[in-house]
């Protein structure tokens, strides 16, 4: 049974490689002269342990090979406190009497970044995986936040205002729609009501919502139904028709107030400007009982 420890093997393997007057031997005697195990000089050196065995025996054809063996000498004799110097020199001799250059960059020999023990190279493989994984996710991301962007210029953008462009009111294409977008208004339009909507007041209530001077955020729905939910540009009007028995809430902001007009059957009615209490948005709620307390006094 060996009892022996690890840097007691090395020591022998040295002893039995070199003389005590041999390079490597010298450097043994400084480094157990400071009480450094092969262990310990391999963490501060940064160089594999068998090749520290390897210079101690004078072993130099296990070596990587040309300038890093010299820089293998000059880190082991910095370490242990011999001249650094006289250890490349000594080195240098007895490899140029090996037949070898001992500043030649070595050719065959394997790469500097296997020294040390435990160090591994990711496979390309590996690499150009993870690349591809990476790529992926930044592509579906970029993906996401456009389809993002365009869901919600949508839902904000009001609808494109053909008859304003034209200077005619175009009834709505689809049917069971009862709202419609109409051209602005303009100081020169009689002030009487259309006979649309007196004819609609006879079985419900026609309700336009007019920006007056800049954009206006309106929120509106029939009952529970959502009618409009965005912006109405500047002088644009949203048109609504309600049947007898249904009823029109109108949201908007405080602040733009005074920046919208409200007629039910071609009267003009009283915008609120104060929301109700516990709530942000101004409310007004349109029905066909009762209307006419909504209406400005003439």
């Amino acid at each position: 049974m060996n009892s022996k420890t690890p840097d007691q093997n090395s020591d022998e393997r040295a002893r039995a490689g070199g003389g005590e007057s041999s390079l490597g031997a010298r450097l043994r005697q400084a480094r157990e002269a400071r009480g450094i195990s092969l262990r310990e000089l391999s963490d501060q050196t940064r160089i594999a342990r068998r090749y520290l065995e390897a210079i101690e025996a004078d072993d130099y054809k296990e070596l990587p090979g040309g300038i890093f063996n010299r820089s293998f000498i000059k880190a082991y004799a910095k370490a242990v406190g011999f001249n650094e110097a006289e250890a490349v020199a000594a080195y240098t001799e007895v490899a140029r009497a090996q037949g070898e250059a001992p500043d030649e960059l070595p050719t065959s020999r394997q790469s500097s970044r296997i020294y040390m023990d435990g160090d591994t190279a990711r496979s390309p493989i590996v690499t150009a995986l993870l690349s591809l994984v990476i790529l992926a996710i930044i592509s579906l991301g970029i993906y996401a936040g456009l389809h993002y962007y365009q869901r919600r210029n949508n839902a904000v953008s009001p609808p494109a205002a053909t008859p304003a462009q034209t200077g005619a009111t175009a009834p709505s294409t689809n049917p069971g729609t009862n709202d419609q977008t109409l051209p602005a208004q303009t100081p020169a339009a009689p002030a009487s009501p259309d006979p649309a909507a007196t004819t609609s007041a006879t079985d419900g209530l026609v309700v336009r919502i007019k920006a007056k001077g800049e954009e206006v955020w309106v929120g509106a729905r029939v009952d529970e139904r959502p009618k409009l939910d965005g912006n109405i540009a500047a002088e644009q009007v949203r048109e609504v028709t309600l049947a007898p028995n249904e009823r029109l809430t109108v949201r908007y902001l405080k602040i733009k107030a005074a920046n919208l007009e409200i007629t039910i059957n071609g009267r003009p009615a009283k915008v609120p400007t104060e929301p109700p209490k516990g709530k942000s948005l101004v409310e007004l709620v349109i029905a066909k009982d009762g209307y006419e307390q909504l209406l400005q006094q003439p």
